[in-house]
């Protein structure tokens, strides 16, 4: 009996040629031939200045049965952006080449890039909770403000690919004399909070910046619950010093140090902020709210 030829997916495969040293430029043949072996017929697009992975999707993501995104937190991050404004969106797949990746590290994705593809040829698609950050964007795994975030954002590219992690520890120390404290009040169905912090966090990671981490029993990505960290201003550095060495602990067992887990709150401080929204700089008033999209997306991912 003769058999009938399956006909290959369409993948759409997006590109940052300069995340993380430039390595996805050097691996583009190899991942293309992962995607043909396992019956995929991949489509390369490269990101630019003028056309990030937000809006190649937006043009050409409905022309495809899968979305796959290679570079750092902010290429997903764009990718998820895109996803999210599409009326039937594909499943997507990350192959993660950035300097940190703290999505990929929380997912437990493949460092490896042929792993990574491997993984998304093979893998299923699994629901992902997306934030809200009002009405001006979607996050995947942080929204922050405060002290070190702007190590994130204001880390130089050059910097990040010569020195890769260390370059965001180099800036944080730079950071500790610049913090300043908000006084911040905190609206939310599981708990109420109003005091001066030194930083504040939303996530939907075990890992913050490369730099802190979360127990991996407290965290799920489809839950429907953010994690939310406070720190409130302390009076001494010493205490400083405590309060990041719990948070490197990831026991976050002191005094200054408040951990809640909710799916929408409402945040208003007495001036405005300056968030990182999944490491990239984004300004905003001063008062936000931030809800959490249950299941809104599909990753693949090993289940």
């Amino acid at each position: 009996m003769k058999k009938h030829k399956v006909h290959p997916k369409k993948l759409m495969l997006i590109v940052n040629p300069i995340a993380g040293k430039s390595r996805a430029k050097y691996n583009l043949a190899s991942l293309a031939s992962i995607f043909y072996k396992n019956n995929y017929e991949p489509a390369i697009y490269f990101t630019s200045p003028d056309c990030g992975a937000e809006e190649l999707i937006e043009k050409h993501a409905k022309d495809f049965d899968v979305v796959a995104c290679c570079g750092g937190d902010g290429t997903v991050s764009e990718a998820i952006e895109g996803i999210m404004k599409l009326e039937n969106c594909p499943p997507l797949g990350y192959i993660p080449c950035g300097t940190t990746n703290d999505l990929a590290k929380s997912l437990d994705l493949p460092k490896n890039m042929k792993r990574a593809a491997n993984t998304i040829a093979n893998e299923e698609p699994l629901p992902l909770d997306i934030g809200s950050f009002g009405n001006e964007c979607h996050f995947a795994y942080i929204a922050s403000f405060g002290a070190f975030t702007e190590v994130s954002y204001e880390t130089p590219q050059k910097a990040k690919n010569i020195f890769g992690h260390m370059a965001y520890i180099f800036s944080a120390f730079k950071s500790m004399n610049k913090i300043k404290p908000y006084h911040i009040k905190i609206e939310s169905e599981e708990k109420n909070f109003e005091d001066d912090v030194i930083f504040c966090s939303v996530t939907n990671s075990t890992s913050v910046a490369g730099i802190f981490k979360f127990d991996k029993n407290l965290v799920d990505f489809n839950d429907g619950l953010y994690e939310v960290l406070l720190i409130k201003q302390p009076k001494r550095l010493r205490t400083v010093f405590a309060i990041f060495l719990s948070m490197f602990n990831t026991t976050y067992k002191h005094d200054h140090i408040t951990l809640f887990q909710t799916s929408k709150l409402k945040l208003t401080a007495d001036k405005n902020i300056d968030w990182a929204i999944d490491g990239e700089h984004r300004s905003s008033s001063n008062t936000i709210e931030i809800t959490n999209n249950h299941n809104a997306i599909s990753l693949i991912r090993k289940h």
